[in-house]
């Protein structure tokens, strides 16, 4: 919503949607500008641009043009969608609180001084070393060592008569911030930076400086004041113009300032100092105000250093110095190039440690990039524990894992990055079945949160144009309300995005746009970008990212998570590099270089030096604008504490291990304050795998034996088995990180394991590259390849004749290989050496081969060196019904009388469970949940989505059973649904279950099942879980089940639906009729739906109750046909509810025309295979109907599509500029013919008719304001927003 014409609106109305009524509530904004833009809409009275702007407003709600942005083949909406069932999906309140230079650019949050963008003052300004806090009179500056601010308020900064109701941020650059007071008569600005011992003050010409100093002592000498002591001894100098003089009443000292506009305050160093001295010292510095402050990076590949230079551009106001005084960061002096000018001044002491100070308007911060990987290479094998079949059946256990329906922008990036991680090992050990599974539910995912469709509510970005930021839907932890955690999130995003990169070449060309949009979200490096800000999580100054969006807390602002901030960088690297954006790319190296300095020195304090001394533990997990702690921001447990600052572990975290002594410490601790050597513990603060892996960078092998210890854990949410296994016995083979070697490439590393180095590189590109390491070896990478100094090269394929026998059956087994100097092949069964054949052909027949699953494999020799094939699965025994006899059809089925594998547990054969723990009591041996239940029997319960059970039937005739079953759920939505089928062919509808009231609260739902006669494998496929499941009783009813009447869509009212089947309420009548003119005006059918609204509520309409649960699997959409001649912008509201049950559903959009048939669409894709029963229709949601022709609608054809018609998407085919304009109007199409075209007014009124020249249309004549456009082709028509100037 970027037009002038909606810019003007905007400020001057706020909207704000009420989710359970869907009506606007419309409240005028106490909104100030001096000048806007010239439009005649300036001249009109506030209540009609209120009945305007509604008008408009609903057309850009369905405006395609207006609420989705195309972005190659992703988009994303400028129009907020609206909630979702549970009242989710939020946006910043409030417009943000900038003025001047900071009015016209994006709105920047996640800094320490954000308070002041989203509130009227800021109480929790935090700039090293001074504290500051905004009032109605002006700027509160105090000295705090730790914590809040609290009340403390000893030196008070303002004008005579200066009294304002909030402050605003009317500039700032990189790491400086300039407030402004401004009253109308009075205006005052300060300006200020981290680092920096001053702030600096300018005001209007007229008024008189104030200060009102509430403690310490005081002393004047000529224009300065010195406040010793002012609090918790910290000492000030307030530095007027030369020439001034001070006038005292009480506490209050005034000045005219010698007829001048600027002064200054300084805090002097705590310690160590003559004050009088100091202050005559830093007088020189007073004069000299920060106009500018400017990072850039530059990262040099062939010496992998990136160089940060830090330069303020200066405004000299008298005297003859043009140095500011600088005060450096522990994480900058640290690290200073030796070209840099470096800090001679006196030092401060603060929560981040010791800044010294440097009297330059210039320095340079050199660090080093250690290389990052995708995932630990394929050397596990060398580990002498490690077994290829223990990785297959920990990969084997998730790749059929799907993407949770319920989730948030956090836990999805989480259960992706679950995936990826395996996906990536699947693709090493040559199980492509598994990694092509995990790819396409990752791909499937991300498409869909990378393009909005409109009316959909989840799995979507939404631009916010008054905050200047992407929105993620549904999101987490503050994500939308406050701009949380950007970075954390749309980490796993682009990490995402690489890794289908990767396995599915091109994809970038395709999405890699929209993912360039959520990196300038969190971190765009142009400051001259017009949609996000400069590095918004970043701090350059700081070194390290913010995550609250609007430093929110007393402390200032926060981060706990460092290692998902250094994951967003990884991803930034990996993206960069394998799209070849060097840009990009850079940006990573410079984030992750620059913030794993700050980590180490904040977080960490590897170095001892900023810790005090009563900080118990060698890390802290949440640092604060002011102080630090060892919470996070769900439990107290130290546990959690440790695992925050390491988790997501992967190739992007070697920064982890660089600092053997400094791990060596925290795993002492860990060891003593945690319950990690206990095998039996159960803490879900206390995530092993995390910490078993960071333990690998010092002690791979201790990390591996206490993972053996504990095979029974619970898994962190996030976390895969098969990496950790991966990772563990990788890290045996490679020893621990070479840090003291770098490479020409970024994607590379080094291990040591007691001297022997392996040098490792994983190529993006299409080409091969030599990668240089800084001790001058060089590793030959392949296209597209990962590759190490101790590969064999060597591969081995497995390939079998059959894969399901009986007993004694042979299986001919053939070792295809590659490579040179290959010395013998064996076979193997799990640990079990079949055979080995010296020369080819490599083939072996197996012999004996037990009851029961047999993972065999290849392991190819070459020398002392080796390689493992692909796992090929040997199952031995049939499939049987449960007490070996078939389910006699008609009949009665147990649930829990499911098939058994006469080789063992029937997983993957004749059911899959989620878990592998029975938690119920009747057939233990196997993983299914299954319970005995007085008077219901052996019932199957704690069921999942994914699940499945198969029973052996033998059905007697040929026709139609009703099938009674027996059912609870205790979920207050119900349960399900489910489906049967036999040999993948659906014999049953899609059957949900209401909810009952009690997980023991039997009762019976009937469906109808066509079989046919024989002997059949019948599966139950579970949806979706949330009920228990008994008896299921088959009754043969009929030669075929009848196809009934039934209320599921789609409905033409020819037949059904009838009068009779609506349900009307609050003041709508529901008729189906005859169709006659005019709505047979394009609708050739007979019948049609209406409703009227006449009196009672605003959100009056009509119900009909479904026969079967709605399923959004595979057609998504619902849409109807609609005729009314209420104006264009009705809503119209589809609400879907359950006829037991509570939850509800709806999605609103508007209609496009007015007096004839058009299809209006509605995307419930979120909600797959669902528990609604009943469709709900409401139009002109918010008003109250009158009988009258516009508060009757006409609907028919009312069904559920997989696609959108090609109507919605004709839009895209013109090209409309200028717009705005003045005059011409030029429309484009390459693709369409156009044959007429109209101009309306906002409220539907037809203007202007085109149906010559349609290529260029003159609009000179209309008046200044917003137009409708609709362009005619031979078959169709669209319309979109102009705005004429």
């Amino acid at each position: 919503m970027t037009t002038l014409v909606f810019r003007y609106l905007y400020f001057l109305l706020k909207i704000e949607y009420c989710s359970e009524c869907c009506v606007f509530v419309w409240e005028k904004q106490r909104y100030q500008t001096k000048q806007f833009y010239n439009l005649q809409l300036l001249k009109t009275n506030y209540v009609n641009i209120k009945t305007i702007f509604q008008t408009v407003f609903f057309l850009f709600l369905i405006s395609n043009g207006i609420a989705q942005v195309a972005v190659g083949n992703g988009s994303y909406t400028t129009t907020f969608p609206g909630s979702d069932s549970a009242g989710r999906n939020n946006f910043p309140s409030g417009e943000p609180q900038v003025s001047g230079n900071a009015a016209n650019k994006p709105i920047p949050t996640n800094d320490w001084w954000s308070k002041l963008v989203k509130e009227n003052h800021a109480d929790n300004l935090f700039n090293y070393p001074m504290t500051l806090k905004t009032t109605n009179t002006g700027l509160t500056v105090t000295y705090i060592p730790w914590g809040p601010i609290g009340d403390s308020s000893p030196i008070e900064i303002g004008l005579e008569g200066l009294s304002t109701d909030k402050t605003t941020v009317s500039d700032f650059s990189d790491w400086t911030v300039t407030m402004n007071w401004n009253d109308g008569t009075h205006q005052l600005e300060a300006t200020t930076g981290i680092g920096m011992p001053f702030v600096y003050f300018t005001k209007d010409a007229s008024s008189n400086l104030q200060l009102n100093i509430k403690s310490g002592n005081v002393s004047i000498s000529n224009e300065m004041i010195t406040v010793e002591n002012a609090a918790n001894g910290g000492d000030f100098v307030i530095y007027a113009p030369t020439g001034s003089t001070w006038s005292k009443s009480g506490t209050v000292y005034s000045s005219t300032l010698n007829d001048k506009n600027y002064w200054s305050i300084a805090m002097l160093p705590q310690s160590g100092i003559n004050i009088s001295t100091v202050a005559n010292e830093y007088k020189k510095y007073a004069y000299v105000f920060p106009e500018n402050t400017v990072t850039d990076w530059v990262f040099n590949e062939s010496t992998s250093k990136v160089t940060t230079t830090f330069t303020v551009t200066t405004a000299i106001k008298e005297g003859n110095n043009s140095n500011v005084l600088l005060g450096l960061l522990p994480h900058q002096w640290a690290n200073l190039a030796p070209s840099s000018a470096t800090p001679t001044g006196y030092d401060y002491q603060g929560v981040r440690g010791t800044i010294k100070t440097l009297e330059a308007n210039s320095f340079i911060v050199e660090n080093t990039f250690k290389g990052i990987l995708p995932t630990m290479p394929n050397l596990g094998h060398n580990s002498s524990s490690f077994k290829p079949q223990e990785l297959y059946k920990k990969i084997s256990s998730i790749e059929n894992d799907g993407l949770a329906t319920w989730t948030d922008s956090y836990n999805e990036g989480q259960v992706m990055n679950r995936l990826i991680q395996t996906a990536r090992i699947a693709d090493q050990r040559g199980n492509s079945v598994a990694r092509d599974k995990m790819i396409a539910t990752v791909k499937e995912r991300l498409e869909d949160w990378l393009t909005y469709q409109s009316g959909e509510v989840a799995f979507l970005f939404y631009y916010n144009n008054s905050w200047s930021t992407l929105l993620g839907y549904p999101a987490g932890h503050g994500q939308d309300s406050n701009v949380n955690d950007h970075h954390f999130h749309w980490g796993y995003f682009i990490h995402a995005a690489a890794f289908l990169e990767q396995f599915e070449p091109g994809w970038a060309n395709e999405y890699g746009a929209m993912i360039n949009l959520l990196i300038r979200d969190a971190a765009s490096p142009d400051r001259n970008d017009d949609q996000f800000p400069f590095l918004r999580n970043f701090s350059p100054y700081a070194g390290h990212s913010w995550a609250n969006g609007f430093a929110s807390f007393p402390q200032g602002n926060d981060q706990e998570s460092t290692s998902e901030s250094m994951q967003f960088a990884s991803s930034l690297i990996h993206w960069g590099t394998i799209t070849e954006n060097d840009e990009i790319r850079d940006l990573g190296i410079y984030i992750y270089t620059t913030e794993q300095t700050a980590i180490e020195e904040y977080w960490f304090d590897m170095s001892n030096r900023n810790f005090q001394a009563n900080q118990q533990y060698s890390l802290v997990s949440r640092v604060w604008g002011n102080s630090y702690d060892n919470g996070t921001f769900w439990t107290s447990d130290i546990a959690a504490s440790y695992g925050i600052e390491l988790y997501p572990m992967h190739g992007g975290s070697l920064y982890l291990g660089q600092n053997k002594d400094y791990i060596q410490t925290i795993w002492n601790e860990l060891k003593q304050h945690t319950q990690i050597l206990n095998p039996n513990d159960n803490n879900p603060n206390l995530w092993h795998d995390t910490i078993w892996k960071y333990l690998s960078f010092l002690d791979p092998e201790e990390a591996l034996d206490l993972y053996d210890q504990n095979t029974d854990r619970t898994l962190k949410f996030g976390i895969s088995d098969a990496q950790t296994y991966h990772w563990l016995h990788t890290m045996k083979s490679l020893g621990t990180l070479e840090a003291s070697v770098t490479a020409n490439y970024p994607i590379a590393a080094v291990f040591n394991n007691n001297g022997t180095k392996t040098y490792v590189a994983h190529n993006y590109a299409d080409t091969p590259k030599t990668v240089t390491f800084s001790d001058g070896y060089e590793l030959q990478v392949p296209a597209n390849q990962m590759i190490t100094s101790r590969d064999a090269n060597i591969s081995a394929i497995l390939a079998a004749d059959k894969t399901e026998i009986n007993k004694d059956e042979l299986v001919n087994l053939t070792a295809i290989v590659s490579g040179n100097g290959i010395t013998k092949v064996a076979f193997y069964n799990e640990d079990n050496l079949l055979e080995e054949i010296q020369t080819a052909p490599y083939t072996f027949s197996t012999v004996n081969l037990d009851y029961g699953i047999h993972n065999l494999y290849a392991k190819v020799f070459k020398g002392t060196d080796y390689v493992y094939s692909n796992i090929i699965t040997i199952q031995v025994g049939a499939q049987k019904p449960y007490n070996d006899i078939n389910h006699a059809i008609p009949g009665t089925i147990e649930a829990a009388h499911y098939d058994y594998f006469e080789g063992g547990v029937g997983q993957n054969i004749t059911y899959f469970d989620a878990s592998v723990v029975n938690e119920g009591d009747f057939r233990t041996n196997e993983y299914v949940d299954a319970l005995t239940v007085t008077n219901e029997g052996n019932t199957v319960g704690w069921i999942s989505a994914g699940e499945w059970l198969e029973y052996t039937i033998d059905v007697q005739n040929t026709g139609c059973y009703a099938v009674d079953m027996r059912y609870a759920s205790g979920n207050s939505n119900g349960g399900g649904p489910i489906y049967f089928e036999i040999n993948g062919q659906k014999v049953s509808e899609n059957i949900g279950f209401s909810a009952t009231g009690g997980w023991n609260n039997w009762t019976t739902k009937t469906v109808n099942m066509n079989l046919t006669q024989g002997i059949h494998i019948l599966r139950m496929m579970v949806d979706q879980g949330e009920f228990n499941i008994g008896r299921m009783e088959f009754t043969f009813s009929g030669s075929a089940c009848a196809v009934p009447q039934i209320l599921d869509l789609p409905f033409d009212f020819e037949t059904f639906p009838t009068t009779a089947d609506f349900n009307n309420f609050d003041g709508a009548t529901a008729t189906v009729e005859p169709i006659t003119t005019p709505q047979s005006n394009g609708n050739s059918t007979s019948n049609m739906a209406k409703i009227v609204r006449d009196g009672g509520q605003s959100w009056a309409g009509a119900y009909i109750n479904l026969n079967n649960n709605l399923d959004f699997t595979n057609n998504k959409y619902i849409s109807l046909n609609v005729w009314t001649e209420a104006p264009i912008g009705t809503s119209v509201q589809i609400k879907l509810e359950q006829q037991s049950g509570s939850s509800t559903f709806g999605l609103e959009t508007t209609t496009k025309t007015t007096g004839a048939w058009e299809t209006l669409y509605w995307d419930f894709s979120q909600l797959g295979a669902s528990n609604y029963n009943k469709l709900v229709f409401m139009f002109d949601i918010g008003n109250v109907g009158d009988g009258s022709n516009t508060s009757t609608f006409y609907f028919d054809d009312v069904q559920q599509t997989a696609t959108l018609s090609t109507k919605e998407n004709l839009l895209s085919q013109f090209k409309i500029f200028p717009n705005p304009t003045e005059d011409l109007l030029y429309v484009v199409s390459t693709s369409y013919k156009l044959t007429k075209i109209e101009i309306y007014n906002v409220v539907g009124k037809k203007l202007k008719s085109f149906s010559k020249n349609l290529d260029k249309i003159n609009i000179n004549d209309l008046s200044h304001g917003m137009y409708l456009l609709k362009i005619y082709t031979e078959n169709n028509s669209v319309m979109t927003k102009i705005l004429k100037n």
